[in-house]
Formats: structure tokens, sequence, C-alpha cells
């Protein structure tokens, strides 16, 4: 089963303002982390829950770059809260 995953509005401005950084660092890295965000999604459509979870929220964290996708489950849609960037912003914290 394959759940539906919702990104909303706060985690597209974040993740709009981190591919115009991989950008601006150099070009097409921008590109390689959509392509890696887009990758983590569709592993959380199959497999929500697979991930750490802290408090009612879960924590992906992207393979290739210090991206953590904070999100939470609700029967059968992932619900996308956050997309941090650890390095950029590592005081700041996501949840109660």
């Amino acid at each position: 089963m394959s759940y539906a995953v919702q990104v909303l509005p706060e985690a597209t401005e974040e993740t709009a303002a981190i591919y115009a950084y991989y950008e601006e660092a150099s070009q097409g890295l921008g590109e390689r982390f959509l392509q890696a965000l887009n990758d983590c999604y569709q592993h959380l459509a199959l497999y929500p829950v697979g991930q750490k979870r802290k408090g009612d929220f879960r924590h992906a964290q992207l393979d290739t770059f210090p991206i953590r996708v904070v999100y939470e489950v609700r029967d059968e849609l992932v619900l996308v809260y956050q997309v941090r960037h650890t390095k950029r912003r590592p005081s700041q914290r996501f949840g109660p």
C-alpha cells in the first residue's frame, strides 16, 4: 500500500530556499537535491513509519545531503511539515 505525500506550504518554501542555496553554490547541485528529496518522498510513501519518531513527528534524513524531513503520518497520508538544512540552522528544532 502506498501513502499519499502532502508537502505543506512552509516545507515548500524551505525547499525553494535550499534549492536556491545549492544552485548558487554549484550549478546542478540544486537539481540533485530535488531528486534526492523526491526519492525520499517516494520512500516515505511506501514506508512511512520506518523512520525515527520524536513525539508526534518522524524524521527522515536524506542520504546525500544534510537535509532532514519532518513529517507526520495520519491514516494513509504523510504530511511533510518541514525540510531542514541541518548544517545551516542546527539550533532550530521542530515540534513540541
